[in-house]
């Protein structure tokens, strides 16, 4: 685990406990000199080949295609999937603005639509309801890392010969069905921004087992590899980058196991049979813990204001986190979303990274069961 000296032993609403992890510096110094002995620092330095081959490896897909951001990763899976204007894209009420923003980038329509009770699947009957002739992608959302039981929506969506994007930007290493987040749909989207598991500063990578979506991504991102044939943006990785995520690839499960030990320290405290619980998922599956997320059956404004009080916002406070359609910019996509709306209430995300010290870990633990114990006692 590791000590971060800088961290107060104890925290309040003026000093929150710290939700960034920031890996140790582990050989990636050296990496980059090697790399820049070698004098290509761009998207063609032989390690971003070496780290697209050990994605594809460590996710068992047959393809990976490394991007510049997760942001662009997802505009390259909606267009090698022929998104564009006069279509629609169905996306869960509960992504963030990042999941639904390249939607509008392509042109195309968001339509929104909920999720199940206590969930972060998408609702089949909801998605029933909206599907048409223009519904040509769907994007899930394993948000914070917890895994997605769509098995049910799947099933309509395959039906209508409608092709699933996992916007996994939060779920490296997270276990859905017995594959990875990320490899079980027809593309997956990861982003490895700074405050992802497998971070890269910035950057993000696209995977897929279908040769003809891979063909059409690798050419896309490298501006169609300027034979003039067809469009194309310059979405690489840089050298240095894809470099470092090599290093930090190889660490993931090492991180993943800590998380997981951290996540469970803290429910271990949380009282039986309490109004304090994990946000559920399938029997089997494995959240990669991005955060460890609770839900209460009490009200949820009430119980997220005494996190923060104590040092420990939850995303609805820290990040001002709501149902997509209660950002403005998507205000003329709004649903009636009720399931969205209560889990963004009454769920709260707390941090599990291994920079927190062991001190930290135990006051947190320690402050969510007296919240949790109160929460009981309460009528």
């Amino acid at each position: 685990m590791t000590t971060d000296l800088h961290e107060p032993a104890a925290f309040d609403a003026t000093h929150p406990v710290n939700d960034r992890y920031t890996p140790v510096e582990s050989a990636e110094l050296a990496a980059l000199a090697e790399l820049f002995d070698g004098g290509t620092l761009s998207g063609g330095a032989p390690e971003v080949e070496a780290y697209e081959n050990a994605l594809r490896d460590f996710f068992d897909v047959g393809y990976a295609v490394a991007v510049n951001s997760g942001s662009s990763a997802l505009p390259t899976a909606l267009v090698a999937l022929g998104i564009g204007p006069g279509t629609e894209v169905i996306v869960p009420a509960v992504a963030p603005i990042p999941t639904a923003m390249p939607i509008l980038t392509c042109g195309a329509t968001p339509v929104i639509v909920d999720v199940l009770p206590g969930s972060l699947a998408l609702d089949p009957d909801d998605v029933s309801g909206i599907l048409t002739a223009r519904t040509k992608a769907a994007i899930t959302v394993p948000l914070w890392g917890y895994p997605t039981d769509d098995t049910d929506a799947r099933a309509l969506l395959t039906d209508a010969g409608v092709p699933v994007v996992e916007d996994a930007a939060q779920a490296h290493g997270t276990i859905t069905g017995g594959r990875y987040a990320g490899t079980t749909g027809t593309i997956g989207c990861f982003s490895t921004h700074d405050r992802k598991l497998l971070s890269t500063g910035e950057g993000g990578f696209v995977l897929t087992d279908r040769a003809d979506l891979y063909e059409r991504i690798e050419h896309y991102t490298r501006l169609g590899h300027l034979r003039g044939n067809t469009h194309g943006v310059n979405y690489k990785l840089a050298g240095p980058l894809a470099a470092i995520g090599l290093l930090r690839l190889a660490r993931l499960p090492e991180q993943l196991a800590t998380r997981h030990a951290n996540a469970h320290q803290i429910l271990d405290q949380l009282p039986e049979g309490g109004r304090l619980t994990e946000l559920t998922y399938p029997n089997g599956d494995q959240p990669n813990y991005y955060n460890l997320v609770l839900t209460t059956d009490g009200p949820g404004t009430q119980v997220a204001h005494r996190f923060a009080d104590a040092g420990l916002p939850p995303d609805s406070i820290r990040y001002g986190y709501r149902p997509l359609y209660q950002q403005p910019l998507f205000a003329p996509y709004a649903r009636p979303c009720p399931n969205a709306e209560h889990l963004a209430t009454t769920t709260i995300q707390l941090p599990v990274h291994p920079g927190l010290h062991a001190a930290a870990l135990r006051w947190i633990a320690e402050c969510v069961a007296a919240i949790a114990q109160r929460e009981s006692e309460s009528p």
